[in-house]
């Protein structure tokens, strides 16, 4: 079976897609424009840094939260909601006209990142809810093809309208982009079986899910993955710039270059799901280890081209091992438990994505660029053997018996 084919018989699906196709892309405007504006206004590299601080801050406090309502509560109305209120938030850094003005980029920063962090795993927890368990590999497989068609068109076309039509109209587009992506929910439905299972669980059941985490060794090391694997992908995210910046010279049409490549290997990754049917944890260990090698060997490129190709392959492998990673999480973790289990992994990744991306910085005043690029890629390496240890000593089939029989 097939992309097209899953794609076809998915319609709930296919308007969970569209609507964060828009939104994703609203997001990508948004960002060009907003680092744009702060430099215009600043030019200070301390104003972009605090504008991450601020978003990495609410995932901290209510990515769980947005995982709790979204076992307990409609997820179809909660996306709604937070597309809604986020319109106003991300139409206004238009009033900005000087420093004095900043705090309201700043405000707006926040609150886009409070909603992407109830709206994020609120949105992953509905996948398996709206899909058939043996069709999840493929639709994961079609979330890296939205993840990677808008890096690629939402970063290259932001920074064009922004160029040519000024920086309002990127914000506009972000307001209109969350608009849109509500309406594409409006129509969405949850099956009546599973909807009335997931809102069986009572709250008294819910307040557990750390526990039910402890008592779980395959869970453990889904939070260990979702934990170490933002430390390597934080500096890779410093370093892709610095690469086409510093190491080529290449400006900021490289950095351009750069972000289409990294989108390509997404989509190039999404094409192989058929393969993916079987040992989805030896799948999970054989590319992130292939991406750490990819890393090693963008450490030594002599060229910018050579440099494109390898970043396309990094993302490939990073791209299988992402589609293997949620499959699997969605298959065992039980689906009552789902909203609250992807708002703990939420909260994680981006807390520590946040923090490696500021460490990033420091490693640069201490390593040069491509040595920097070679430990990272030694990192991922040295994580895939501590994974592959633990995987080894779980039953994936017990460990999930034993977290059903629990729900039961």
């Amino acid at each position: 079976m097939k992309n097209w084919t899953v794609w076809k018989q998915e319609k709930n699906y296919q308007k969970l897609f569209w609507s964060g196709f828009m939104n994703g892309i609203g997001n990508r405007f948004s960002q060009v424009a907003v680092l744009t504006l702060l430099y215009q206004v600043t030019g200070s590299g301390g104003a972009i840094g605090l504008l991450f601080a601020i978003r990495m801050a609410p995932f901290l406090l209510l990515a769980p939260i947005g995982g709790f309502l979204a076992d307990h509560f409609s997820k179809r109305k909660i996306l709604i909601v937070m597309d809604i209120i986020r319109i106003p938030f991300a139409i206004s850094p238009i009033l900005v006209q000087g420093a004095d003005d900043l705090w309201i980029v700043y405000t707006s920063a926040f609150f886009l990142a409070a909603g992407e962090a109830i709206y994020s795993p609120t949105r992953m927890s509905a996948i398996p809810a709206l899909v058939k368990q043996d069709r999840l590999l493929y639709i994961n497989a079609l979330e890296q093809i939205m993840v990677g068609v808008v890096l690629v068109v939402g970063s290259c076309s932001g920074g064009v309208i922004s160029y040519i039509f000024g920086l309002n109209l990127a914000f506009l587009l972000d307001g209109l982009s969350y608009l849109l992506s509500a309406l594409f929910i409006v129509n969405m439905t949850i099956p009546a079986a599973v909807k009335n299972k997931t809102e069986s669980l009572n709250p008294a059941q819910s307040s557990s899910i750390w526990g039910v985490i402890k008592g779980s060794s395959v869970l453990l090391i889904f939070i260990i993955i979702e934990i170490t694997m933002p430390i390597a992908n934080g500096i890779d995210n410093v370093l892709i710039s610095v690469y086409a910046l510093d190491i080529f010279h290449m400006g900021d049409l490289g950095v351009g270059f750069i972000y289409a490549s990294l989108g390509l290997g997404f989509i190039i990754s999404s094409f192989l799901s058929n393969l993916l049917k079987r040992k989805l944890v030896a799948l999970i260990i054989v590319f992130i280890a292939l991406e750490g090698c990819g890393h090693l060997l963008l450490s030594i490129a002599p060229v910018f081209s050579l440099a494109l190709i390898i970043v396309v392959f990094i993302t490939f492998a990073g791209g299988i091992s992402n589609i293997c990673l949620s499959t699997l999480i969605m298959k065992i973790v039980p689906k009552p438990r789902q909203g609250s289990f992807f708002g703990i992994t939420q909260m994680m990744t981006n807390t520590m994505l946040g923090i490696s991306m500021g460490v990033a910085g420091y490693l640069l005043e201490i390593f040069e660029p491509r040595m920097l690029s070679f430990l990272v890629g030694t990192t991922y390496i040295l994580f895939t053997i501590f994974y592959a240890v633990m995987f080894s000593r779980v039953n994936l089939v017990k460990e999930k018996r034993k977290l059903v029989f629990h729900e039961n």
